[in-house]
């Protein structure tokens, strides 16, 4: 009889201290990495704002996978992959804690921080996918080290605090959007009539005629977005263009504030056993039940009113006052699905659903190497050999799962032979400053 699976298995760090690989962590690292792509798919792979091309709703299956991702996917993998960092942190900060302090991980948190920020350049400028998030994340991981000795209730109180301020912002940028909108129909409908309208009127007429076209382009502006991102240079510019906006702008600091909030939960639930799969099953029983049902239950009504209204927040299918409400949930409702995924993954886990989970703690060893990867396959999968713009959702969704296998195959042949990825490889040299000849658990 096969001896019993353990959700851990030892390994040695680079000070030759004895140390713990938490299977639980790398499983739930895998599951993150590849629902990250599911939502970045689209991004990569074409150049509409949304991924639905046939109005109105209805039960077709463009409109079925976006329904899902909306629901499970957007936000929710990204915060399970934040959590994670979080927890990252306080396992790489042990030794600067206790009676007996050293200030080199300190250091090197810094220096893997500033590496994380390199690599989103590289992932704009190389592999041309600036929809990244390791900028942000290296941006985030230095804020963390105000609280890296923090208790879970004050990581957690911190958090609460910074999501509603985000939910709060929301709500009001939403509310001026709405306004806005409306104000470019009504000053729409005087121009056609011959009606004088103001400069404020002009510009909020635009920005209703833009906000329509983000859902509904025409063929033309289609053809024109695919040519774009096909040719070297202007895929360049596009990619620079887009990486900016995201993060060099007040949305990429509303986005580190989102990073942060998610990244402090996930330091918390690390320190109450939470992650690493040692709290009672019925912590995980009560984590997907509540977290499902509360979260499903607003990003539902979210899906409703988006599937009303064709996208259009400026319908008048519906009130500008359920726009501001459903925009300011969306924190809470993907943080409560992130926290069902955990408990969902965590009891599938140790249920032995996945078995020993192999290939999930394959991937989840080898995360920032298949964040790569994937945007490598895309660039040439997209830009290279010419299919931008072209696949529905459901097929990008394919395309997705055939570079889950690649990555999947590759990961667990490069793993045979080296004691973790080149990335990780390349960013464990850079943080530590020297070559590390420890070997990591194996699989």
């Amino acid at each position: 009889m096969n001896a019993p699976f353990q959700p851990t298995a030892p390994y040695r760090t680079t000070d030759s201290q004895p140390a713990q690989r938490i299977h639980t962590l790398d499983v739930l690292r895998g599951i993150a990495i590849c629902g990250i792509l599911l939502m970045n798919i689209h991004g990569m792979g074409d150049v509409a704002d949304y991924p639905l091309a046939r109005f109105p709703a209805g039960w077709t299956g463009e409109w079925i996978a976006w329904g899902l991702q909306t629901l499970f996917v957007q936000g929710a993998m990204r915060g399970l992959f934040t959590m994670l960092f979080g927890a990252s942190m306080v396992i790489m900060l042990r030794r600067a804690e206790g009676a007996d302090p050293s200030p080199q991980p300190l250091d090197v948190w810094v220096r893997r921080s500033l590496a994380l920020m390199g690599f989103g350049v590289a992932q704009w400028l190389l592999f041309l996918w600036p929809g990244e998030i390791l900028w942000n994340y290296g941006i985030s991981g230095l804020f963390l080290l105000a609280f890296r000795a923090a208790r879970p209730r004050t990581l957690l109180l911190a958090a609460a605090l910074l999501t509603a301020g985000l939910a709060a912002n929301a709500a009001v940028w939403t509310h001026q959007q709405v306004a806005q909108l409306e104000q470019g129909q009504a000053a729409g409908l005087r121009l056609a009539r011959g009606l004088p309208v103001s400069s404020d009127d002009r510009l909020a007429i635009q920005a209703e005629r833009d906000h329509r076209t983000s859902i509904r382009p025409t063929a033309e502006e289609h053809a024109e977005r695919i040519a774009k991102r096909t040719h070297a240079l202007t895929l360049l510019h596009w990619s620079g263009g887009y990486w900016m906006r995201e993060n060099l702008t007040i949305t990429g600091w509303v986005d580190i504030a989102e990073s942060i909030s998610f990244m402090l939960i996930g330091m918390a639930l690390f320190r109450l056993g939470i992650l690493t799969g040692a709290a009672p099953a019925a912590t995980y029983w009560r984590m997907a039940i509540g977290g499902y049902a509360g979260g499903l239950l607003l990003r539902g009504l979210h899906v409703a009113l988006l599937a009303k209204t064709g996208l259009d927040m400026g319908s008048p299918a519906a009130p500008g006052w359920a726009w501001v409400v459903m925009e300011a949930a969306f924190e809470p409702a993907r943080l409560l699905v992130t926290i069902g995924h955990v408990g969902l993954a965590v009891l599938a886990f140790r249920g032995g659903w996945f078995g020993q989970a192999v290939t999930l703690r394959t991937l989840g060893r080898m995360t920032l190497s298949v964040y790569c990867l994937q945007s490598i396959l895309g660039a040439l999968i997209f830009y290279a050999a010419g299919y931008v713009g072209i696949f529905t959702l459901p097929q990008l969704w394919l395309t997705a799962a055939a570079i889950w296998a690649v990555s999947a195959l590759l990961c667990r042949w490069w793993l045979a032979y080296h004691e973790m990825g080149p990335a990780e490889r390349l960013l464990r040299r850079i943080s530590y400053g020297q070559a590390d000849k420890a070997r990591a658990a194996p699989l």
